[in-house]
């Protein structure tokens, strides 16, 4: 007879289950508006979109420095991309934001949370 033994894999489904639902959300679309301001769509899951307004210039005043300070010019910053579900600048991906940073929701008076930001 067979020794009775299983491993469940539960967890580990919980696991694939949470990647899959944070890869699902991406940017959809963006329009420049004015100054450091973009009106991004994003869509979490298939036929669910939410537009939200925004304000790049304190990302870029915290995050971006070195050769990446050429993104501050309008002419420029205009010049994103969107691709794979993200928003970037520069052909080689120099200064990209993770989808969740731009999506949540912060009040106006509180400070920003810290997040971890790809710039190469």
């Amino acid at each position: 007879m067979a020794n009775g033994v299983h491993i469940s894999s539960k967890g580990e489904m919980r696991r694939n289950q949470q990647k899959a639902k944070q890869k699902s959300l991406a940017v959809v679309s963006a329009l420049y508006v004015h100054d450091f301001m973009i009106t991004i769509t994003f869509s979490d899951e298939p036929g669910c979109k939410i537009a939200k307004l925004v304000d790049f210039l304190p990302l870029f005043h915290k995050y971006v420095k070195g050769d990446n300070l050429k993104y501050f010019a309008p002419v420029n910053f205009k010049k994103f991309i969107i691709k794979n579900g993200n928003i970037y600048w520069g052909k080689n991906e120099d200064v990209i934001f993770p989808v969740s940073l731009l999506l949540k929701r912060q009040k106006e008076n509180e400070n920003p949370v810290e997040e971890i930001l790809y710039i190469i």
